[in-house]
């Protein structure tokens, strides 16, 4: 459990930094490009990523599951298949990157702007595969710092790039700023193949391509209908401005459900070799410990959020994106459930249920895809983001009732009730203070109100166990400076309780 914790909080240290740069972005779009501009920004970051999806064939999920399975059977075994699957990888990331430039060419003489920008669109779909091909060899491997370090890079470099390319070119100059992101995990690819390049017969056995089969249609499914399917639905019914207000409404949501997807790896990685090394149900300690984890990074940040959103939105975006702040805090609350999924969808994944995961999957886009037809044109943003409310919370339990039929543990509802309580202490903290006080101030007297007030619930709560309390005080005697060493261990013992 303490590498799973500490390759998580590599993870986390790196995603703040990615989350922190990507909201830049966002806010730099907005304020230079305008609701318009910043929506075909957004498009054009959904397109590549919905095609990076389809590219990839599943091979980033497979490579990430089965190098970690192999890893105590030596580098030779995992090698051959890292080779083999990039060989099969590369032909179809090639043929639709060839895609956008064909169509792109074809609308040069028409508009070469928006030729432009599929050209953009093709280079900023290619880096994106090509690194999450990269990110999942690592991290099955187990160099998550590594990997860590390599998106930190990226996501710092990418902040000005994006600035100047918004300055020189608009929205083309932005989507090319956001390769930067991408690249110094996609160039480190090379570190992962062996050479020569070339494919070892029967090194990706038929259960590894049924699980890369099964993996792939989940994941389309996902990106390409779930995780932004609002994109199609607001851009049929509604028009280009909306797209804006949805991509500035999603932004924040979007932070919270990157922060917790970027511990699934890490869950999946330490799951599957514990799978493999007994054969047998995976432990319900790292389960529950799997969602408190989760749960305290999810609960403050989505309801915490959701009390200070519809201050900050405006003051971040412009008042031009003022439509989108009501939304915003319904798509907070949807990233609550939404990270929680983070965990059961992991354990399945994990025991090879990738079957029950896919129609799980399948029901979910159906059920979201049919309501969000049913309400935009009605209810509009505001109707879309009530839909992805119930839709995420709906799914979730979904997914823990499915590891529980499985033969796996049941959700820790207690505990998640403690820190969910804990986290109402810090929206709620949050929300009266932004009321009293709408503006840039008041949204930062919330922030630290609300973070007091979970910090309150924790210790009231008594959140932490005494073997959570033992940990911290363990990390902050190792990494701690030795001056500030005590202090903060009386922290840590007020909040959490003396051990």
């Amino acid at each position: 459990m303490t590498s799973v914790i500490g390759s998580s909080l590599s993870n986390l240290t790196a995603t703040l930094v990615a989350l922190v740069s990507g909201f830049l972005v966002s806010v730099i779009a907005s304020r230079l490009l305008g609701p318009t501009g910043a929506g075909a920004v957004a498009y054009a970051v959904w397109i590549a990523v919905c095609a990076s999806a389809i590219a990839d064939r599943g091979f980033p999920q497979m490579l990430l599951r089965h190098v970690a399975f192999l890893q105590d059977k030596g580098e030779a075994r995992y090698q051959q298949i890292i080779n083999s699957a990039f060989l099969s990888f590369l032909p179809a990331v090639c043929v639709v990157f060839l895609g956008f430039t064909g169509y792109a060419l074809t609308l040069w003489s028409d508009d070469r702007q928006a030729s432009l920008l599929w050209l953009a669109t093709g280079l900023l779909f290619a880096s994106y595969a090509f690194a999450a091909l990269s990110i999942a060899i690592a991290r099955g491997k187990g160099r998550f710092r590594e990997t860590a370090l390599l998106t930190a890079t990226g996501s710092a470099l990418q902040v000005p790039v994006v600035l100047l390319g918004a300055v020189v070119a608009g929205p083309v100059g932005v989507v090319l700023g956001m390769l930067t992101r991408y690249l110094p995990q996609g160039l480190a690819l090379s570190r992962h193949l062996q050479r020569p390049f070339r494919a070892v017969p029967g090194a990706v056995t038929p259960d590894m391509k049924a699980y890369q089969r099964s993996v792939w249609t989940t994941d389309v499914i996902d990106v390409v209908l779930l995780a932004r399917i609002e994109y199609v639905v607001i851009g049929f019914y509604l028009g280009h401005a909306d797209l804006g207000y949805f991509a500035a409404a999603i932004a924040f949501a979007g932070l919270v459900t990157q922060l917790t997807l970027q511990l699934s790896p890490v869950f999946l990685v330490g799951l599957s070799k514990i799978s493999a090394a007994d054969g047998t149900a995976l432990p319900q300690q790292l389960y529950r410990n799997g969602f408190r984890l989760t749960a305290l990074v999810v609960f403050p940040l989505g309801l915490g959020g959701a009390g200070i959103i519809s201050v900050f939105l405006p003051l971040v975006f412009g008042q031009d994106f003022q439509p989108a702040a009501a939304p915003a805090v319904l798509f907070l609350l949807a990233s609550v459930p939404g990270g929680l999924a983070v965990v059961p969808w992991s354990y399945l994944a994990a025991q090879a249920r990738a079957g029950l995961l896919l129609r799980l999957t399948l029901l979910y886009a159906a059920g979201l895809f049919t309501a969000l037809a049913l309400v935009v044109p009605v209810a509009g943003l505001l109707g879309a983001a009530a839909v992805r409310l119930v839709s995420e919370l709906v799914f979730f339990l979904l997914l823990g009732a499915a590891v529980t039929r499985s033969g796996g543990p049941a959700v820790p509802w207690t505990d998640l009730l403690r820190i969910f309580l804990a986290a109402g202490l810090c929206g709620i903290s949050a929300f009266a203070v932004t009321s009293a006080m709408p503006s840039l101030a008041g949204v930062v007297i919330g922030l630290v109100a609300g973070a007091a007030g979970f910090l309150l619930g924790i210790r009231l709560l008594s959140v932490a166990t005494p073997d959570d309390a033992m940990r911290v005080e363990r990390l902050v005697i190792r990494h701690a400076p030795s001056r500030l060493r005590e202090p903060v261990l009386r922290a840590a013992r007020l909040v959490l309780g003396a051990t």
